[in-house]
């Protein structure tokens, strides 16, 4: 019998980046939120080139006429408001925040290393759902997940992250953590062993239902966050995304616009993967979280089964600077 799981949108501590305290309260409830990552200039620029990106698909959006933010003309959208494709991964939003170093010096700092290489992930935009019911995003009970297999994966392996260009309040909604939950991952197995017979051990997507034991004594949580926050949270933590549980006082702004971002040790991948990598910033390809394997996200069925997905004009090839193409693999 499923139950009625409730949301809390709490604060919680948030930390400078590196510091001690951060990876002792990651290694204990299974996500972090690093404090100002980005300055108020940086956010505002970012949020700049986010506009930048969507009006360069040439589709017809317009940053000042939400009545151009219709689904007709706005990037197909996965899990909640994800935008996976079309060369965003490659953007120039999203290579520009990759390069700020205090983006990168969260990662150093859970990973012990500078030698990291970043996901090519997309970004979550969610529009405001008070103007249109239908860009209402999924409530967060509906998909409590993880996104590690408990079999093809055991222990730890990735840490992902998103980094907050706008507030995270109780009407915007935002990242779902059941703290703690990292700590059980080690039981799935033998709770859902025939289900997982059935899922491929590269298949890094759990989903878990309502009556999950493992749901049953701790609470979701929503972290309030500021702009320039950057939550990071181990793969095995159970998590989500959830709309807001108030009314958004505005209807003319973006509820919410975070930046998917993962970076993991060079170490972890290889040579045929970094040749896949060097070659997806030739092609604009954009991938998933993971660095140490390729997982094309353009493939995703969602973006296949869009029949006038041509119509999409994608960035042009990314220009480089040292450090990011160290995070590349060059």
């Amino acid at each position: 019998m499923s139950r009625n799981i409730e949301i809390e949108f709490k604060e919680v501590p948030r930390f400078e980046p590196g510091s001690v305290e951060a990876l002792n309260y990651l290694d204990e409830e299974g996500f972090v939120v690093f404090a100002n990552v980005l300055d108020g200039q940086q956010t505002a620029h970012a949020l700049e080139l986010m506009w930048d990106y969507l009006e360069g698909l040439s589709t017809g959006i317009d940053r000042e006429d939400k009545n151009t933010w219709t689904d007709d003309k706005w990037p197909t959208a996965v899990h909640g408001g994800i935008l996976p494709s079309y060369g965003v991964g490659h953007s120039e939003m999203q290579w520009y925040l990759r390069d700020i170093d205090n983006v990168s010096k969260c990662f150093a700092s859970i990973w012990d290393t500078d030698e990291l290489l970043t996901s090519f992930d997309g970004i979550t935009i969610w529009r405001p759902w008070t103007f249109r019911e239908e860009w209402k995003t999924n409530l967060g009970t509906d998909w409590l997940h993880i996104d590690q297999h408990p079999l093809g994966r055991p222990g730890k392996h990735c840490f992902q992250g998103v980094l907050n260009l706008m507030e995270v309040t109780s009407y915007t909604g935002g990242n779902v953590m059941i703290p703690k939950s990292h700590k059980r991952f080690v039981n799935i197995p033998e709770q859902y062993e025939e289900r997982l017979a059935r899922i491929h051990p590269s298949i890094d997507h759990f989903r878990f239902p309502k009556d999950d034991p493992l749901l049953s004594d701790t609470q979701p949580i929503v972290a309030l966050m500021e702009p320039g926050d950057l939550m990071i949270w181990d793969s095995r933590t159970i998590h989500c995304s959830s709309h807001g549980i108030e009314e958004p006082p505005n209807s003319n702004d973006l509820l919410r616009v975070g930046s998917l971002i993962c970076m993991m040790p060079k170490s972890k991948s290889n040579e045929e993967v970094i040749s896949k990598r060097k070659q997806a910033v030739e092609d604009r390809t954009s991938t998933t979280n993971w660095s140490d394997r390729f997982i094309n996200a353009d493939e995703f069925p969602q973006i296949l089964s869009v029949e006038d997905r041509a119509k999409y004009q994608w960035p042009a090839k990314p220009q480089l600077n040292e450090k990011q193409r160290k995070l590349v693999g060059w």
